[in-house]
């Protein structure tokens, strides 16, 4: 008799169901799935003999409450304890979304990149949060294995991951600043991204901001203005907005807490999330007598002037203006 048994639990357990085929089936487990469930999702695809034999060798083997959620790729010539091993390594399909959000980017530019993901939700809920996404890649979990509030679910993901990143990231640098002085530095970082691509220039451009600043001259950056523009816009409409398209001719006469042409000092906060160069930039500025810069036209070098005169010409010289 109890070789009848054993000679059974082997049959249930260990023979495949059809050892020659191995068509692929696929398997979708989810999130809170319990082994009885998941036994029974698997005889109904026709992968396992017996939901009993397969709950008692999990349980035999300690891998009840290890088994993962995940979509799986099964054939009908895996036995029950080869099933059981992959859903409890968590060998599911390798399907997670991979997102690369570059240096300086701003929440709509961010959102832009997300649109096909999360179509809008990011910047609706996370705009505040400006200056304080890190720029990195992420992978963002198989959304397949999810049932409601995908988007939602998707961008608190994301956020966390950004602001746990940039808290990774920041803390050494900033160990030894109080909060006013980290959101400075932040500010002035995110304008260093939008104003030069160079570590060198970040450095020298932060030594200009510095010395503006002690001056208690404006710093007249069109980058704020713009920002401030378009935020004042998102506010209104909920809809993305361009930096680059904003007419910066009629916002510069608008006052606003970020319009560095009618008001002195920083704007109030971030405009862009910047990267460790820029943040590094921001706490180790060049020491220079400059005032002023502008940009060429084509982008690819950075003109320095110590006086209102000397940035008039090189305007004309290099603007044309």
């Amino acid at each position: 008799m109890a070789i009848v048994v054993v000679g059974l639990a082997v049959y249930l357990i260990y023979i495949p169901i059809d050892i020659g085929d191995k068509k692929p089936i696929e398997v979708l487990i989810e999130n809170g799935q319990g082994v009885n469930r998941i036994a029974a999702v698997l005889r109904e695809r026709g992968l396992i003999r017996s939901q009993t034999g397969f709950i008692l060798y999990a349980r035999f083997a300690g891998e009840e409450k290890n088994l993962k959620a995940g979509r799986y790729i099964f054939s009908k010539s895996l036995n029950a304890p080869q099933i059981i091993n992959m859903l409890a390594s968590g060998l599911s399909e390798a399907d997670d979304i991979e997102i690369t959000i570059p240096e300086g980017h701003n929440i709509w530019e961010i959102d832009d990149i997300l649109r096909e993901i999360i179509s809008g939700e990011f910047v609706a809920r996370f705009y505040q949060e400006e200056g304080y996404l890190f720029p990195d890649t992420y992978r963002l979990q198989n959304q397949n294995v999810k049932i409601k509030n995908q988007n939602e679910e998707l961008s608190q993901e994301l956020k966390e991951k950004m602001r746990g990143n940039f808290n990774n990231k920041t803390e050494e640098l900033f160990k030894n600043l109080s909060l006013e002085q980290k959101l400075r530095a932040i500010i002035i970082a995110s304008i260093l991204e939008k104003e030069a691509k160079t570590e060198e220039d970040m450095k020298m451009v932060a030594g200009i901001i510095e010395n503006r600043l002690k001056e208690g001259m404006p710093l007249e950056i069109d980058a704020t203005v713009a920002y401030g523009a378009c935020l004042a816009q998102f506010k209104i409409s909920k809809k993305n907005c361009d930096v680059t398209q904003v007419n910066l001719i009629e916002q510069i006469k608008i006052d606003s807490p970020y319009n560095t042409y009618i008001r002195k000092g920083l704007p109030i906060g971030p405009i862009s999330n910047p990267g460790l160069v820029a943040i590094k930039a921001t706490l180790e500025p060049t020491a220079s007598d400059y005032f002023y810069y502008l940009s060429t036209r084509d982008g690819s070098r950075i003109i320095y002037s110590k006086t209102a005169g000397e940035h008039s010409v090189n305007r004309k010289k290099y603007l044309g203006i």
